[in-house]
């Protein structure tokens, strides 16, 4: 089961750089983040209702680490990778995210005493090197700006990673899921409520961009982040991390 969950998550995660490239036609990044969020929170909340585990997302002992999530792993990186792809490629952003590899390694060699491999060195130094000739490359160019921003970015998704380790075994991966979603919008609201007050808010509705949308709400977020606690809940966290950042291999196909 959790194998197949990551399988299932690993091809789902490969559409994130494209879907985000035609989210940026119809939205501004901050406004796109909230929505999606939002409405893939209304759509697992049925999930949430059943057996009374909304409250479980509130509970003083998990609403912390909860926050913690959802803003690290939801709200700002989704506004800081959805900024980026404006300034890139979709291939670049893909590629270049692989150096969350490398984050996962030494954070899980750190954190939760993990061992790294040779195999996993290795494969670290190469992350750090296709990623470094991507950056070299790019320099100069309009897509400089885009590929550093994804480059500093991943490591905000290893922290809320670590924390989902750490929950009780009795939080179930739809709770975090929801979680995640809820409390990731909640973090952003400020940011989109100041934007739309200053005349920066950007949004069209069309059958296009409501499309993408539902399909990051729905696809990318109630059935793609339950697959991935899944996963991640089950298996070694930084063998988890390298498989699923295998991604880009399908998403330039």
């Amino acid at each position: 089961m959790p194998l197949l969950a990551l399988l299932t998550d690993w091809f789902l995660t490969a559409t994130w750089p494209i879907v985000g490239q035609w989210a940026m036609v119809y939205f501004d990044p901050a406004s796109y983040t909230l929505l999606s969020l939002s409405t893939g929170f209304l759509t697992i909340l049925p999930f949430l209702i059943i057996g009374g585990r909304l409250k479980r997302i509130f509970e003083p002992g998990l609403r912390g680490r909860l926050f913690v999530m959802g803003m690290f792993g939801s709200g700002i990186t989704s506004i800081l990778f959805l900024y980026a792809v404006k300034h890139t490629t979709a291939a670049n952003a893909a590629i270049v995210c692989q150096i969350e590899v490398v984050y996962s390694a030494i954070l899980a060699a750190w954190v939760l005493r993990e061992r790294i491999t040779p195999t996993q060195g290795a494969a670290s130094l190469l992350v750090v090197a296709g990623t470094g000739l991507i950056l070299g490359r790019d320099l100069g160019t309009p897509h400089w700006k885009g590929d550093l921003v994804i480059f500093f970015t991943p490591w905000m998704f290893q922290v809320s990673h670590i924390l989902s380790k750490r929950l009780p075994k009795d939080v179930d991966y739809v709770v975090i899921a929801g979680a995640r979603m809820f409390y990731g919008a909640l973090t952003i609201l400020p940011a989109v409520i100041w934007l739309w007050a200053t005349g920066h808010g950007h949004a069209v509705f069309t059958p296009a961009s409501l499309g993408i949308l539902g399909f990051q709400a729905v696809f990318l977020g109630s059935l793609n982040l339950p697959l991935w606690y899944v996963a991640i809940r089950n298996l070694e966290w930084a063998k988890t991390t390298a498989v699923m950042l295998s991604y880009p291999a399908l998403t330039l196909v």
